[in-house]
């Protein structure tokens, strides 16, 4: 039998494991020891145990004692290093991906963009590692204008992707900080630190061509990706086909990428990325050497499995559902299809990580509805890597159905036990602007305030926040029953229900009933101020944005009065409920404990804080030193990804308690401030 290694993680291993064993394959995984607790280390046939995921030589010689046939390397990581793939080469091993010589010449976006240049591919001018080394740091300004590169500047990481190593810079005297800053992330991530600067287009589209080649010059494109939204130069939604890209425009963005093709020989996926102006020009950003984390989109519109496709040309076959590689075909895409990413972070809070382990989780179920993720219910997402937790996809024959389709499932996934972003993503899909293809990549940026907002009515979350509503939920949670009186019309609701009745103090109006659904962890919330909120919005019609089904339930209580609010809830700790309302996550104390106060690096409190678990990268300051305010004191790493600490005031710093590579366990104290104010 054959034997695959998968020298990756998370949700990419299960779904290169998926396709390995449906050819009879036995497959492997690599490692780390904290990672060891992992889904897919559960589920393969084989673990091997490395000390990283970017060590090279040690992933293939521990390849060549297990015996392995094939070694695909996902996404991330080794992914795009051709000393890898040339490693693995020499070692008779079969790389599942693309030629080293191919990741040389094209998984660096410098190289990849002077061979576009030669083969008559629009490209944005820059400013190359080579010239950052050899042009003095004063005088980059006059080169760059000599360039006709002019301000926001884009500081981009060469290899890798995923929004690692890139940076905004207005300033050409920011560029030297911005520079070493990226290039720290870069390394990190990548094990490959060099960058470049290139010119920022302020309101583009991100549009990206799916290409497949036979390694002689010869090769397919499926179409192209819509990946405009971004936050933080991170795709968030991608979807294909894209409603800005016509027939005729598709043609020649794929005829300009099967030119890339030729010129290299490529072989195996790949993916050619594009920013598309208003003006429908298009100009060649980078050639991802690699499967990428959006292609089920391409895989449903086109009816194929690129996957199994890589492992056919692993092992010498053209994918035989392929159209031939020696001629221009322009498929025609067959449905609309839309994938979310599923993040550990707090889109209310910067983005920050926030990694934890999943106390429950329920995806999404139906027709047309996909999920590829590498976790289950009790995984843990570990900071020491990248913050996805799934990939949800759907698929429809028309746009609108198929964003109906996501509303809904986004509404229905549900994961307790930390933040995630699944609010803010099903905030973005209920807009306007999304609705009709409106978008750019810097169109969340442009909203964000509105994306980030509660899409909940105040006075419905003023009765989940009401301290005997917590009282009572918090009861359920631990299993118990309430005796107070439950209305006449629930007591018919069969013996599996058990009800909450809520009559508050003589100050209040409220009136609720709580009930437990047979559904491990959802409860029903209905009764007369249930109905009096219902209504209320139904009359007033306000322009807020609300869920689908909220509306529905709204529109429904003008001819029933015991409407059913369903929720999720779950206890997260001892002092904390987390519940699901219409896709919007709340959190409520729970009232019979007091709160455990997170204090931040607020103006006056003297202590500077970590913003989450994570390591101390770089430690700026000493104790003794004056600082200013907005100072950058710390450099903390969590998920790949580097955030400054930065002071709230000015003043001088008395003492700090971390240390280099020190591990922070949560939003630790890092070091002490006396104010000069």
């Amino acid at each position: 039998m054959k034997k695959l290694l998968i020298a990756n993680r998370g949700e990419i291993s299960r779904r290169i494991m998926k396709a390995a064993k449906e050819r009879g394959f036995i497959v492997a995984v690599i490692a780390t020891q904290e990672d060891s607790d992992s889904l897919i280390c559960q589920e393969v046939d084989h673990v091997i145990e490395v000390s990283n995921f970017l060590n090279a030589e040690e992933i293939v010689e521990k390849a060549k004692s297990w015996g392995a046939n094939f070694i695909h390397p996902g996404y991330g990581f080794l992914s795009e290093n051709a000393a890898f793939a040339e490693l693995v080469e020499n070692a008779n091993i079969s790389f599942i991906g693309s030629t080293s010589q191919n990741i040389k010449m094209m998984g660096s976006k410098e190289t990849a963009k002077r061979i576009a240049q030669k083969s008559n591919v629009p490209t944005l001018d820059a400013l190359f590692s080579s010239d950052l080394k050899k042009i003095p740091a004063d005088k980059w300004e006059n080169e760059l204008k000599n360039r006709k590169i002019f301000s926001p500047f884009l500081v981009k990481a060469s290899g890798g992707g995923g929004g690692r190593g890139m940076r905004i810079v207005d300033d050409v005297h920011e560029l030297p900080q911005a520079i070493k800053r990226a290039s720290e992330e870069a390394k990190a991530s990548f094990n490959d630190g060099t960058v470049f600067v290139e010119r920022y287009l302020k309101n583009p589209r991100h549009i990206e061509i799916q290409i497949f080649g036979d390694g002689k010059g010869g090769g397919v494109f499926f179409g192209e990706r819509e990946c405009s939204l971004q936050r933080r130069h991170q795709k968030v939604i991608e979807e294909a086909p894209s409603t800005q890209v016509n027939e005729q425009l598709r043609a020649e963005m794929g005829k300009a990428s099967l030119a890339l093709v030729k010129e290299t020989a490529y072989k195996g996926a790949g993916t050619l990325e594009f920013l598309l102006d208003d003006a429908g020009r298009f100009y060649f950003l980078e050639m991802n050497t690699r499967l990428q984390v959006e292609h089920p989109v391409t895989e449903n519109v086109y009816k194929i499995d690129l996957v199994h496709a890589q492992i056919d040309l692993a092992e010498g076959i053209w994918p035989n559902n392929f159209p031939d590689p020696n001629h221009f075909h322009l498929l025609s895409p067959q449905a609309v299809s839309i994938e979310a990413r599923i993040l550990a972070e707090d889109p209310r809070n910067q983005f920050l990580p926030t990694p934890g382990q999943i106390l429950f989780y329920k995806e999404p179920e139906g027709e047309g509805i996909r999920v590829d993720t590498g976790v289950t219910e009790g995984s843990r997402i570990n900071s020491n890597f990248d913050s996805l937790i799934a990939k949800l996809i759907v698929t429809a024959p028309t746009r609108a159905l198929a964003v109906q389709k996501l509303k809904n499932a986004l509404e229905d996934f549900s994961i307790f036990g930390f933040t995630t972003n699944i609010s803010f993503l099903h905030s973005i899909v209920m807009q306007k602007d999304f609705l009709l293809g409106h978008e750019s990549t810097h169109w969340i940026a442009n909203n964000i305030e509105t994306l980030t907002r509660y899409n909940l009515p105040q006075n419905l979350i003023e009765v989940f926040q009401y301290k005997k509503f917590r009282e009572q939920l918090s009861n359920m949670l631990r299993g118990g029953r309430i005796s107070t009186h439950i209305n006449n019309v629930f007591l018919n609701q069969g013996k599996n229900l058990h009800n909450v009745n809520a009559k508050l103090d003589a100050n209040s109006d409220l009136d609720f009933i709580i009930t437990k659904s047979h559904e491990k962890n959802k409860f029903f919330v209905s009764g007369d101020s249930i109905s009096k909120i219902l209504k209320e919005k139904r009359e007033h019609k306000e322009k807020e944005i609300y869920s689908d089904l909220f509306q529905y339930l709204s529109h429904k209580s003008q001819y029933k009065n015991d409407i059913k609010i369903p929720f999720s809830a779950i206890k997260t700790s001892h002092n904390e409920m987390q519940v699901n309302l219409f896709g919007e996550y709340l959190k409520l104390d729970c009232p019979y404990y007091n709160e455990s106060r997170i204090h931040k690096s607020a103006k006056g409190s003297g202590e500077i804080r970590a913003p989450m678990a994570g390591k101390v990268f770089e430690v700026l300051v000493s104790e003794g030193q004056d600082i200013s305010a907005g100072q950058v004191l710390f450099i903390v790493e969590s998920m790949k990804m580097q955030l400054e600490v930065k002071s709230a005031e000015k003043g001088k710093v008395t003492e700090i308690f971390v240390k280099q590579g020190q591990i922070l366990s949560g939003t630790d104290v890092m070091a002490m401030v006396h104010s000069n104010l």
